[in-house]
C-alpha cells in the first residue's frame, strides 16, 4: 500500500498561485497569532529581488491600506530575503514602527545580511527550526565596464583587495615579479573599497542603535556590541551565506528569538504562505512580492 503524501506534497500539489489564497493565509496566520502581518518574499536569482529604497515606500503603501485596528498596536513583517542596502533596512525598520507599538519580524527561512538587520530592529524574531538569519555584512551593486552589474558581500571587495595589496607586499619583499599585481591593482578603484567600508560601518552602527532602543535596551552597549561583533565575525570567520539558526542566535545573546513548533497549524500556515510566494515570484519572474490580507504588490524589474 503506498504511503499517501505527506503536507508537504499535498501542499505542492494545492498550491494555484493566485493572490486572494494569499490574502486567505495572511488572515489565517492572523488569526492564530491576533496580531497584523505583512509578507515580503524575494526571488534570490533576480538582480533586483534585493532589500532597496524603493521597499519602505512600497511596505508603507501597503501598510496605508489595512485596517491596523483589527489587531491593534500590533505588526508582523514576514521576510525572505538574501539581503541589500543597509540604509534601505534602517528605513523599512523605521517605517514599520510607526504603525505599531509592537514590532515583530517572521522568518519563515532566509534573511540574510540586511535582513537580518531588519529581524534585529524588531521586539522580537519568530522563526521555524531551519530558518536562518545571517552575518551583517551589506551586499553592494557595482556595474562593470562592460555594463553588467553585479552584486556581492562588501567584505569580499575588500577582501580581494587587500589579498592584492599584500601579494604585491611580498612579491616585492621576496624580489619577485610584482607587475602582475600592480596591474591587476590598477582595475580596482580604490574610492568603491572606500564605500564598502563605509558601508559595513554604517550596517554596524545601525544594527547596534536598533537593538540599545528595541530588543536589548535593558542590556547595556557592552552587551550590545558584543551580540553584533558576533554577527560580523560570523562572515569573517567564514561565507556571507552561513547560516545563523535560533539556537546560535540565541548563544549569541538575542534573547528575543522564539521558535516555531514544527507541525503545528502556525508553522504549517507560515510555511505555506512562504511556500506560495517564493513559487509566486519564481513563476512570474518578479523581483519580489509583498502581500498583506487584502492584497499585494507585484515588483517587476528589467534585468540589466
Amino acid at each position: 500500500m503506498a504511503e499517501p503524501k505527506g503536507f508537504g506534497l499535498r501542499l505542492m500539489d494545492d498550491i494555484q498561485n493566485e493572490g486572494v489564497v494569499h490574502q486567505e493565509v495572511v488572515a489565517r496566520i492572523e488569526a492564530l497569532t491576533n496580531r497584523n502581518l505583512v509578507s515580503y518574499s524575494s526571488f534570490f536569482a533576480h538582480p533586483a529581488g534585493i532589500i532597496d529604497d524603493h521597499d519602505p515606500h512600497m511596505i508603507e503603501t501597503l501598510l496605508q491600506s489595512i485596517d491596523l485596528s483589527r489587531y491593534p498596536g500590533t505588526l508582523d513583517l514576514m521576510i525572505n530575503s538574501p539581503g541589500g542596502i543597509p540604509t534601505a533596512a534602517e528605513k523599512i525598520v523605521l517605517t514599520c514602527r510607526e504603525y505599531t507599538d509592537s514590532f515583530r519580524v517572521v522568518v519563515p527561512q532566509t534573511a540574510m545580511s540586511a535582513a537580518t538587520m531588519i529581524a534585529m530592529g524588531a521586539d522580537a524574531i519568530l522563526m521555524t527550526a531551519t530558518s536562518e538569519l545571517g552575518p551583517i555584512d551589506p551586499q553592494m551593486i557595482q556595474t562593470l565596464p562592460n555594463g553588467q552589474q553585479i552584486m556581492r558581500p562588501a567584505k569580499s571587495f575588500i577582501d580581494a583587495y587587500v589579498d592584492l595589496v599584500n601579494q604585491t607586499q611580498e612579491a616585492i619583499r621576496n624580489k619577485q615579479p610584482h607587475h602582475p599585481f600592480v596591474e591587476l591593482l590598477r582595475t580596482v578603484d580604490p574610492p568603491w573599497i572606500q564605500e564598502c567600508l563605509k558601508a559595513r560601518e554604517l550596517a554596524k552602527k545601525i544594527v547596534i542603535d536598533f537593538l540599545s532602543r528595541w530588543m536589548l535596551r535593558d542590556k547595556g552597549g557592552e552587551h550590545v556590541t558584543k551580540v553584533v561583533d558576533r554577527f560580523i565575525a560570523v562572515g569573517e570567520e567564514g561565507s556571507h551565506g552561513r547560516a545563523i539558526r535560533s539556537e546560535k542566535a540565541k548563544s549569541f545573546g538575542l534573547e528575543e528569538v522564539e521558535l516555531i513548533e514544527t507541525g503545528g497549524n502556525l508553522w504549517k500556515a507560515i510555511w505555506e504562505l512562504h511556500e506560495r510566494s517564493h513559487r509566486y515570484v519564481q513563476s512570474r519572474g518578479l523581483a519580489k512580492y509583498v502581500a498583506a490580507r487584502n492584497g499585494g504588490i507585484n515588483v517587476q524589474a528589467q534585468v540589466m
